[in-house]
């Protein structure tokens, strides 16, 4: 029995490795213009952007062969400006088996397991590679979390060479999420590959040449190519439809069936139908064996394909970057500014015009006259027809220099035209005088050169749907882990176990519930607090109240050291009624304490109404008392006002009394003939207590003459 299995074991590598070796043919072959036009690019950028030919000529000939390498800022306007936008995995809900805060918790996990991966030196590695030279890749991988840990964990890896990896041909998706297979390669010396693998066959095989010719594509100049090779796989199967709505296995049908039963529940099957499952499983090989091999656990092959500006010609498959169609301008920048530093470089050193012979005997100097500074310059003196020669002379000319920077201008320009950068978006000066005008400018820019960062967001939803995938299946028992938010925050919680959350209990089941991916492409979370506070800085000069109600909000997205204390002391001085802290929230109350609280809570209502009443009662006698006490003091009041009337009466009458002998004393004085008899003649009162008047007084006012005890003056 263990020969036959070890025949078997034996018999499935060699179709591993013989479908292996055809595929890897299959997309080297395939992609062999893509990766020749890719590699010109990447050495392009890097500087060498000399034809061969043209450069060892002019080098033989002594002639300038400069590059005037402007290729990577167009690349880096490119690339900085998506690392200053980054795109974002935001994960959703789906089905009713989904919970939005358990949404959010695999959120903040698949940001921890970017933070915990550098996930954007992956993410801006690939992205690069796809500006430079038309396609880049970053994978996907799970290991443990430490040497001596049984728990694993995910993590972002980049591919740093994007030639390593070979990508299913036949996959037309535009993040790659259709390929059947990948290869990601390495290139190892002898002694590294024993290093690594001294247990192998290969290891142990000391003719490595014949093996070579066996296999030359595997075994080049000495060396071992090693490749991890994913491949799916489709598995047919049943699965069925229950009443309770949930789709499982017909493996796992009977077990599930038993335990409802057992639980005295009543399932039934709806529906069945026939499918095909993806596996995915993983290999590493050489040449002649497989050293390692194993089953992915996600249904996705985890190498990310991100890819640039993508045409299909009669079926044949190009991928551009920026620097495809900014080659032969830059080639005749750098042809430009060679030929017009060696006119105004050897302007002075024109060639010689002389006789044949006049350099006999001094071949040497003549030769190196427009290189090297000679003091003199020795002749031979030759005659033609008796006529002396005269001595040999520079064949002056004026270089058409303005004509060649006019064209390097022009190669300047046909680059940014190509590239669809311009001066205002790489910082340049431009015709451009208003803020407004650079800004729109640039984003012509950003415009034209959009679809690179759209299809890195393609591919990060490929990636996001990965991880979802994923996780459920790696972080599957119950565990503590940390979760990062969108502000950088990060806390740790439990998953897959219940738990108290204030006084709430709390599940976060991964596997529970279907989930969704979308990408979210802005700016940082640091760039849109710089924009809030900018905002909040204009809204707070234009109503000043604002700072007193929203103040701490304002300081606490201020970038600077101690922010957050001063907006924690702000917040201490605003209304209860504005400070939402979910810190201090009151936690749930018991069921127990409900009820008992009830009660007091009936009790004083009763006590409440019992108040009322003494109080309505109280307020009945007041109200009697007051009006008593109201009536006394009307009485009083009137009381006070005769008494002040008669009061008034007797001082009027003394005031009249006193006028009265005022006048008769003036009187007196104007008719001091005349004796004046009522002199002291006074009021006396009526029977009705009042005071009555002159009977002289009142006859002179009832017939307007003057009685006679009052004489008549000059003016009367």
């Amino acid at each position: 029995m263990a020969e036959q299995s070890e025949t078997k074991d034996k018999n499935g590598e060699k179709k591993i490795l013989a479908e292996a070796q055809a595929r890897f043919k299959l997309a080297a072959e395939a992609e062999t213009e893509i990766r020749r036009l890719a590699l010109e690019d990447l050495e392009f950028r890097a500087g060498n952007q000399w034809p061969e030919n043209i450069k060892r000529d002019r080098e033989l000939d002594g002639r300038p062969c400069l590059v005037i390498n402007r290729i990577p800022q167009f690349v880096q306007q490119v690339t900085n400006d998506q690392r200053q936008n980054r795109p974002a995995i935001k994960v959703h809900p789906v089905d009713s088996g989904a919970d939005p805060e358990t949404a959010k918790t695999i959120q903040g996990l698949v940001r921890h397991i970017e933070y915990n991966s550098n996930a954007d030196v992956a993410y801006d590695t690939a992205f690069d590679s796809a500006v430079t030279g038309g396609r880049g890749f970053f994978r996907i991988i799970t290991d443990y979390s430490n040497p001596t840990s049984f728990e694993q964990e995910i993590l972002i890896k980049r591919i740093s060479n994007p030639f390593s990896v070979f990508f299913d041909p036949y996959s037309k998706e535009p993040d790659g999420s259709d390929a059947s297979f990948a290869f990601v390669e390495e290139i190892l010396s002898p002694e590294e590959y024993k290093t690594r693998y001294p247990n192998s066959e290969l290891a142990r095989t000391s003719d490595w040449e014949s093996i070579g010719n066996q296999a030359p594509s595997w075994m080049r100049d000495g060396s071992a190519r090693v490749a991890e090779y994913f491949y799916k796989e489709s598995i047919d199967e049943t699965v069925h439809l229950l009443s309770t709505g949930e789709s499982v296995r017909d493996a796992d049908l009977q077990s599930l069936l038993s335990n409802a039963a057992l639980s005295g529940q009543t399932v039934e099957v709806v529906r069945s139908r026939k499918t095909s499952i993806p596996v995915i499983k993983w290999c590493k090989l050489n040449a002649v064996e497989v050293l390692e091999e194993t089953e992915w656990p996600g249904i996705y092959i985890p190498i990310i394909p991100v890819y640039g500006n993508e045409l299909d010609i009669n079926g044949k498959r190009i991928l551009e970057g920026v620097i495809r169609n900014a080659k032969d301008p830059a080639r005749m920048y750098n042809y430009w500014a060679s030929a017009e530093t060696e006119a105004i470089a050897l302007a002075p050193r024109t060639p010689f015009i002389m006789a044949e012979g006049q350099d006999e005997g001094y071949e040497g100097d003549w030769a190196t006259a427009n290189r090297r500074n000679h003091s003199t310059l020795k002749y031979k003196p030759v005659s033609i027809g008796g006529v002396a020669c005269p001595p040999p002379q520079r064949n002056a000319f004026e270089p058409a220099v303005q004509a060649i920077t006019m064209a390097r201008m022009a190669a300047a320009d046909d680059i940014k035209a190509t590239t669809g950068i311009y001066d205002a978006a790489i910082g340049a000066r431009s015709n451009e005088t208003s803020g407004v005008a650079i800004q729109r400018r640039s984003m012509q820019a950003q415009t034209s050169n959009f679809h690179f960062v759209d299809n890195l967001t393609r591919s990060l939803r490929h990636a996001g749907r990965i991880l979802i995938d994923l996780i459920p299946k790696v972080y599957d028992t119950a565990r503590t882990t940390r979760i990062i938010g969108e502000d950088g925050e990060s806390k740790v919680v439990p998953i897959n176990q219940q738990f108290n959350d204030n006084g709430k209990e709390v599940l976060y089941q991964l596997d529970a519930g279907k989930y969704d991916i979308t990408v979210d492409v802005g700016p940082s979370y640091a760039s849109k607090r710089q924009e809030a506070v900018s905002s909040m800085l204009d809204v707070i000069k234009a109503y000043p109240q604002l700072a007193q109600f929203a103040g701490d909000l304002f300081v606490k997205n201020m970038d600077w050291p101690g922010a957050q204390e001063f907006a924690d002391r702000i917040k201490k001085t605003l209304p209860p009624n504005l400070v939402d802290d979910q810190k201090n929230k009151a936690q749930e109350i018991p069921p127990q304490v409900q009820a008992q609280m009830q009660q007091m809570g009936q009790m004083v209502e009763q006590l409440t109404a019992k108040l009322h009443e003494a109080h309505d009662a109280l307020d009945q006698k007041s109200l009697e008392l007051e009006s008593k006490e109201r009536i006394e003091l009307k009485k009083l009041e009137v009381s006070l006002e005769i008494e002040r009337a008669k009061l008034d009466q007797k001082d009027s009458l003394a005031l009249l009394n006193a006028e009265i002998a005022s006048i008769n004393q003036r009187l007196q004085l104007i008719n001091y003939d005349q004796p004046i008899e009522n002199e002291s003649q006074n009021f006396e009162p009526n029977a009705d207590g009042a005071q009555g008047a002159d009977p002289a007084m009142e006859q002179q006012n009832l017939t307007g003459e003057a009685s006679p005890g009052l004489p008549m003056g000059p003016n009367q």
